[in-house]
Order: structure tokens, then sequence, then C-alpha cells
């Protein structure tokens, strides 16, 4: 048997069929069931277990503070009537999806896990979007209270979030819903023409609508996030202010918020007398080590403090969206500290309940506890940062401890000397090799078809955004006022190795013997990414230091 993980769950499908179905509560279609005939498949199974890192996934994207729902996957049983994926809500919601579904899924082989998104995005839009509606629909009859109107309204918006969000999570719920559509109509025998609902083309129909938007949308946050890894911070900014009033989720908001945040930290070159560095910083050396910068511009306190206000409005509605998304509170205590106001700092972060208190947590709190002259707090925090592998918590520890100490030289020169060591280190240890990087068989600088769509995200400063979607990954070109980038980044289901011959799912100690230390690193929300400079390339590492995915990218001036 394939490796699951990468081939899209290759397993041997059982024989059952059921019996024909006349009636889908529209898609992604409710079948009438029997509770009392149900039998749930345990949560040990591998096909449950499959199921929820897929649901997982998904409900990370969607989260906007409602709980996350629960989720049933039904037996296969030839004596009960079929759920194909339902929704219902009430006290303890929950999205069931039916055994026999999930075994017609495997058989789109690589796709398998994208057609699984596609009904579990669906039903999560849903809930998410709190479509309480759904739990009215008779079971064996149309409710005739509802109009065919009201149904393709509710549709229609379940389609937009559900792809747009199972896209973000790095499934293409966009291409593959037609296949999956048509599947489900044919193994179950359903009638083209249900009363009371649109047409199965008419609900392609809406779905390809709807497609278009998400996936515009889409390629925007793509691109926001590719422009934030490189360190395009104004334009990173542009892209998620673009988004956040279509999509004001946690995720959005926080973006936007890191990427003012950022643009704040440059703005600040050489002057923080302490240059601690930052845990939401992508490349703290760059901003500490002067020499490695043009002439800093002249310190603008206006734009500096603007921009730090901005980073708070937009942290604050990240956590109003979810009060337990941890990033908002590790931006938002990042913003106290440079603000001047450390006792603040310190208690935002502890407003978390200790099990959520990270590494990077414990940096800026202890950042803060040192500037308000509380140093034995301050070390408390800075030796747990370390311990738990906090972002520059070596650095940290070390130069709080020099601060504490009689100095006899310049701080900018201790500084200076400690990262020349670590280079020198990192340098002689496993120097970075160069590879001809493609994705698709294809190198980063391939332009996009000419019929590929734009959109323009700003006039003023310039910013537009070009992408095309293939099966297994996608194409970005992104032009700013300064430079013109062309972009490829790979899919959920992108099976082949990068030049460095690093597959999807190998551990990031591979990636580290492959390609040796990245250029920088950034802790984000799901995982880390680590950035390559010289080979133009990034990966993105899950919690568990597995790759999930990579980008290569040239650029022009």
């Amino acid at each position: 048997m394939a490796n699951a993980q990468f081939t899209g769950w290759l397993i041997r499908l059982g024989s059952s069929r059921l019996s024909r179905i006349g009636l889908v509560v529209m898609l992604i279609f409710n079948l009438a069931y029997n509770s009392s005939a149900q039998t749930l498949l345990p949560k040990s199974s591998y096909k449950y277990k499959v199921m929820r890192q897929v649901f997982d996934r998904l409900t990370y994207a969607f989260a906007n503070g409602r709980p996350q729902p629960g989720l049933e996957v039904i037996a296969q049983n030839r004596n009960k009537q079929a759920i194909i994926a339902m929704y219902r809500p009430g006290n303890q919601p929950v999205i069931q999806f039916d055994e026999e579904v999930y075994d017609l899924c495997v058989k789109l082989q690589k796709d398998s896990l994208n057609a699984i998104a596609v009904l579990l995005s669906h039903e999560l839009a849903h809930h998410y979007e709190k479509h309480d509606w759904y739990f009215t629909f008779g079971i064996s009859q149309p409710n005739t209270d509802t109009s065919k109107e009201s149904i393709k309204q509710f549709e229609s918006a379940a389609d937009f979030y559900g792809c747009f969000y199972g896209e973000l999570s790095g499934y293409a719920t966009g291409r593959v819903f037609p296949q999956v559509l048509d599947m489900l109509y044919k193994q179950f025998d359903l009638s083209e023409n249900l009363n009371g609902y649109p047409t199965k083309e008419e609900r392609k129909a809406i779905y390809a609508e709807k497609q278009k938007e998400a996936i515009q949308m889409v390629a925007v946050f793509k691109a926001g996030f590719f422009l934030y890894l490189v360190q395009e911070f104004e334009s990173s900014a542009q892209c998620f202010n673009y988004l956040v009033n279509k999509f004001p989720s946690r995720e959005i908001y926080n973006n936007l918020a890191a990427a003012k945040l950022q643009q704040a930290l440059v703005l600040s070159t050489g002057r923080d007398i302490l240059k601690f560095a930052y845990p939401v910083e992508l490349d703290a050396q760059s901003r500490l080590v002067t020499r490695n910068r043009a002439v800093a511009l002249p310190f603008n306190e206006q734009q500096y403090l603007q921009l730090l206000a901005d980073a708070r409005k937009y942290s604050e509605q990240a956590r109003e969206v979810d009060p337990k998304y941890v990033p908002a509170y590790i931006n938002l205590a990042c913003i106290y500290s440079l603000q001047g106001n450390q006792p603040a700092a310190v208690g935002i972060i502890n407003e978390l309940s200790p099990e959520l208190i990270t590494g990077d947590a414990h940096t800026v709190r202890a950042i803060a506890y040192f500037k308000d002259n509380q140093f034995s707090k301050s070390q408390k925090d800075f030796e747990l940062a370390q311990q738990k592998g906090a972002h520059m918590a070596q650095y940290n520890l070390e130069l709080a401890n020099k601060m504490n100490e009689s100095l006899t030289g310049s701080m900018a020169s201790w500084i200076m000397s400690w990262f020349d060591e670590l280079n020198k280190e990192e340098s002689s240890d496993n120097p970075v090799p160069v590879f001809q990087e493609q994705i698709g068989g294809k190198k980063s600088n391939v332009a996009l078809p000419t019929s590929a769509p734009q959109i323009k995200i700003s006039r003023n400063p310039n910013l537009s955004v070009q992408w095309n979607e293939l099966n297994d990954h996608w194409q970005l070109g992104i032009q700013n006022s300064t430079r013109n980038y062309l972009v490829r980044l790979t899919h959920e289901n992108y099976l082949q190795p990068s030049a460095g011959k690093v597959k999807r799912g190998m551990h990031y100690t591979t990636l580290a013997k492959n390609y040796g230390k990245p250029s920088y690193t950034f802790s984000g929300a799901s995982g880390k990414y680590w950035v390559y400079t010289n080979n133009k390339i990034a990966f993105n590492m899950d919690k568990n230091g597995r790759v999930n995915s990579w980008f290569i990218y040239s650029r022009t001036l």
C-alpha cells in the first residue's frame, strides 16, 4: 500500500452499494436517516483518523470563535439510509459523513483528500456562517416554507466560504468540486431534477460563479503571505487590507496586524538601545546588525506610532473574532512593549491560560519584564522561552544576561560579534548549496499564460496580482512599485521532490541536511517557515516538524 499521507489515501474499497435514494437536500447532500440505526466508526479507525486530519485543518482556517463542531463517520450498513454529508446544528453541533462516501472519495486517488475537503468545507461553512436554518429541513420531504431562492442564497454562501477556506487549508476544493458532484449523483443514482432544488447543472453553475470569486481571494491571500515572507511588508499589508472587509477572519486580521508591526520594526532599525529580538520578527539580524542594511532613513516617529496603532487595532479585532487565538495575544504584547507600555504587554500574556503560553509568549513577556526592571521575572521567562524552542531565544537570554553585567564595550559591538560567531558556525557546519529549483517541471521565472486572470490591489502605491491554478501547484505574478515577482507554490497533492530532494512529509532534519541552515525562519500559527534567499525557496513545516509545502520565486527590478 502506498503511503496514504502523500498519495491521497489509497485504500482498498469495499463493495457494498446503497439502494436508490430519492432526495438530496442541496449541496452537499443530506439524505434521510434513522438515528437509532446509526453505527459510528470508532475514533481509533484509520478512516476516522484520515477524516479528522482534514477536518482539523479546515476548522483551523475557518475558526471565528464558534466552538468546533463534532465529527461523526457513519458506518456502512445495508439496512440504513445514507447521510452523504450533513451539518446538524443545535446545542452540540455535529457534521456527519458517510463511510461509503469516504470510500468513494478514495477512488480519486491523489485527489481523495481534496474530495473529502470539498464535502467537509461546505458543511463547515454552514456551521461557521451560522446557517442554523439547515436543521428545519424535512427528512423525507422538502420544507415547503423555504423557497428555492433562499436555498440558493445559503448554499451559494456555503460554496463561497467553503471553497475559500478549503483552498487556504491547502486543498484544491475549487478544481475537484464538479468531479465530486458527478461522482455522488452516479453512485447514489440521484435524479438530476429534484423537487424544490436547483438541478445538478444549476448546482455546478452556482459553484463555478462562487469558485471564481473565492479563487481570486485565495490568490490575493497567497500573494500577501508570500510578500510577507520575502519582507515586502507594505505590499503584504495592502493584500490583507484588501481582504479584511470581505473575510474578517482572525487570521487575516492578524496577518494585517503582523505586516504593520513588521513595518514599524523595520522603521525602528538602530533605535532600540536594548536590541532584543521580538518573536514576531522574520529577520531580526538585519535590524539589529545595522551594517547589513543600507543607510537607514531618518526616524519618523509619527509614522512609527501610526503603524503600531494600526497593528494594535487589527490584533484586537483578531482577538475579538477568536478570544483563544494565541498569535493575536503575542502581537498585541509586542505592540504594547514597543509603545512603552510594559505592564500592558505583561497583562496581555497573563490573560492566556498556562497551557496556551508558548515559547514566543514567554519571550515577549520576558522583554517587557526586563524593560520594566523586573529582572528576576524576566530571567525566568527567557529561560522558559529557550526550553520551549522560541524564536531567537538563545540570543535574547544571552543579551539579557549581558545587560545585567557591567558592560565594558559597546552593546552594538557585542551584538555584532554574537551574530558573527553564529554565522561562522553555521557556514562551517553545513554550507548552503545552490540548486536549480523547479515546481511542475518549470522554473519560477516562467511567465504566466497571457490568459491568466489579474486583479489590481492598489494604484498608489502600485500592486497587482496575477494567478494560475494548476492541478498540483499555483503560479503567481506580483508587481509592486519597485519589483516584479514570479512565484510557484506547491499544492496539497504535489508529489515531486524539490531539487534538493525534499518531499512533502519529510522531517525538518532532512531539510537541514540537504539545504543547510535557512537565511531566516518564521514561526506561524500553523507551523514554521524556513526561507533560503540564495535558492529563492521557502519551506513550510507543520507543528510536527514535517514539510507540508514550499514555494520558489524569482524577481526583477
